[in-house]
């Protein structure tokens, strides 16, 4: 008998090393959100405000008496816009709750709100005409506001639009 068939190897075995190729890392700089949204959304919330506040008064023109001078619309003409101005004035407080977290839905709505807001009035504005001429005397005169309106309508809200979109704009707006 020889004496290597008496050796006992115990133990384990263990694997290769594995050789990883890491680069090393690059410098790390952290870029700060823009205050922009939260700024734009903090107005916008305003302006929503102060549109459901005027759309609320409208229904205060129910209680004007007929001898103020003031064109007297029906009654269904001032609901309706009480309640589709309420709406919208409700919606652009959302907007603007959600451009200021800096969520990019936030500016969509308020767009969304800003274009029905405008079309709101054009129709309003439209429907009211028969109701200026009877009262004022003068033929077209209430076409004449309508278009008018219309048209100032049309650069308010593009220039507001403009405003919304503003974060947009900006490299690091930090949206979501």
């Amino acid at each position: 008998m020889s004496n290597e068939e008496n050796d006992i190897f115990s133990g384990s075995v263990s694997p290769q090393p594995q050789i990883v190729n890491v680069q090393p890392a690059g410098n790390l700089m952290l870029v700060e959100k823009s205050s922009i949204p939260q700024v734009l959304g903090v107005l916008v919330i305003i302006f929503g405000a102060f549109s459901l506040i005027s759309a609320l008064s409208n229904a205060l023109m129910v209680f004007v008496p007929d001898d103020s001078g003031l064109v007297i619309l029906p009654t269904w003409i001032i609901i309706g816009q009480t309640i589709i101005g309420s709406l919208i004035g409700g919606v652009i407080i959302f907007g603007g709750y959600h451009m200021f977290n800096y969520q990019k839905k936030g500016i969509w709505i308020t767009l969304g709100a800003i274009g029905v807001g405008f079309v709101n009035t054009i129709v309003w504005s439209f429907l009211s005409t028969d109701y200026v001429d009877s009262q004022q005397g003068m033929e077209g005169l209430g076409a004449i506001s309508a278009g008018l309106n219309g048209i100032c309508g049309l650069l308010c809200s593009s220039v507001c639009a403009l405003i919304v979109l503003m974060p947009l704009f900006f490299a690091n707006h930090g949206m979501e």
